[in-house]
């Protein structure tokens, strides 16, 4: 672009003629405003006359941003403006982004650096199959709770469990919140005005003495690895994955104490060492301060309850003739046993949820027959007590009762 900048009629705006580009008869123009900032010359190009910039429209904008800058707000420069523009189009176009190419671009490279393989197969699973086929590529802003619903719908349609169902939109949630964090969406997420299933798949059962000692010489006689972590698991009431991750510098044998660190409620728990867990670990080999205690034959640490234990729970047929998935015995219920069984010998609640790292002592709820049990057993003791102290006992009735 050549030849000298000359005013125009309108005041701050100059125009620059271009020598052989033509907007139609006539030679295109550039227009320029000119003004101050903070005491600064500022000149800025406008734009062609051929983009439809006319030297009205540039003295228009410059009274904006002089007014701006006389009030102190923003833009006070027509670069600042473009730059608040150029945001607002970043803002609107991630707005429209839906929720099927956020779930594949943003989500879920990042969930892949922190979740497991499996639990980002069956996220993925819920998206394919249940979320994405009724959004239909619709902006992730403009999903509704009706959508969800259909959702919901769906899936009961398909008879699908509750569980399933809360899993589905659990997913929807989890990337939602996602993209709110990252300015992709701005509402809160519309699962809130759906109503959620009830799910009960709280596990009762819990083996008996005499069932929990065949049990670890089952697992015992098939794989010692395996009898370890299933004794350290009934004797301390630990989760499968918080045996797992227990490393032997949580293990402190000389203070009969295990420390467990990584729990689901994330606040590390204490747990004294019982005399037959204290033999195991005492006759273990022992490793570095940061590797694990319990490990498989590979020697790495467990991630699902070893076959050796559920092979035991087959061939002792603890199983057998139970269809209810709540009532089998899993991993899981040597923690329950546990519970069961400490409160069967009169040990306190307060004393347990300490013990079992329950968040509430409504987590106890599901072990009331344990107390009942004791309850009765405490009564059926009192009595034989009574009777064989006193051979008859006799009931006293007062002088008004006849």
């Amino acid at each position: 672009m050549s030849g000298k900048k000359f005013k125009t009629k309108f005041p701050g705006v100059r125009a620059r003629k271009h020598p052989t580009r033509k907007h139609g008869v006539r030679f295109d123009e550039c227009y320029f405003i000119r003004y101050r900032v903070d005491g600064k010359q500022i000149e800025e190009m406008y734009g062609w006359l051929s983009q439809k910039m006319t030297a009205e429209g540039a003295y228009q904008l410059l009274g904006e941003l002089k007014d701006n800058s006389r009030r102190g707000v923003a833009p006070r420069t027509l670069k600042e403006m473009r730059e608040l523009n150029r945001k607002a189009e970043e803002a609107d176009k991630a707005q429209a982004i839906s929720f099927e190419e956020y779930f594949d671009n943003h989500y879920l490279p990042e969930a892949k650096q922190r979740k497991k393989p499996k639990t980002i197969q069956t996220e993925k699973s819920h998206k394919r199959d249940w979320l994405a086929p009724v959004f239909g590529g619709k902006p992730m802003r403009d999903i509704t709770g009706g959508d969800l619903q259909q959702v919901k719908d769906r899936l009961f349609a398909k008879e699908r469990s509750p569980r399933t169902i809360q899993h589905s939109l659990a997913v929807f949630r989890l990337v939602w919140n996602h993209a709110k964090k990252r300015g992709f969406v701005r509402s809160e997420c519309p699962t809130a005005n759906i109503n959620m299933p009830r799910v009960n798949n709280a596990r009762s059962r819990f083996l008996t003495p005499t069932e929990a000692s065949n049990l670890l010489e089952a697992v015992k006689a098939l794989d010692e690895r395996a009898w370890e972590i299933t004794l350290a698991a009934l004797y301390t009431g630990a989760r499968l994955g918080e045996l797992s991750t227990l490393t032997w510098a949580g293990v402190d044998l000389q203070g009969d104490s295990i420390r467990f660190i990584h729990t689901k409620t994330g606040k590390p728990r204490n747990i004294p060492v019982a005399a037959p867990l204290k033999s195991m670990l005492t006759n273990k080999p022992k490793g570095e301060p940061d590797d694990p205690v319990f490990t498989n034959r590979k020697g790495e640490p467990w991630k699902d309850a070893p076959w050796a234990f559920r092979q035991a729970v087959e061939d002792l047929g603890l199983n057998s003739g139970r269809e209810d998935r709540r009532d089998k015995i899993v991993f899981h219920s040597l923690r329950h046993t546990s519970a069961s069984m400490m409160l069967s010998a009169g040990v306190d609640i307060r004393s347990l949820q300490s013990l079992f790292g329950w968040s509430t002592l409504q987590m106890a709820g599901r072990y009331t027959h344990a107390i009942d049990e004791a309850k009765v057993s405490a009564v059926a003791t009192l009595e034989r007590i009574l009777s064989e102290k006193h051979g008859k006992l006799l009931l006293l009735r007062s002088k008004n009762e006849a």
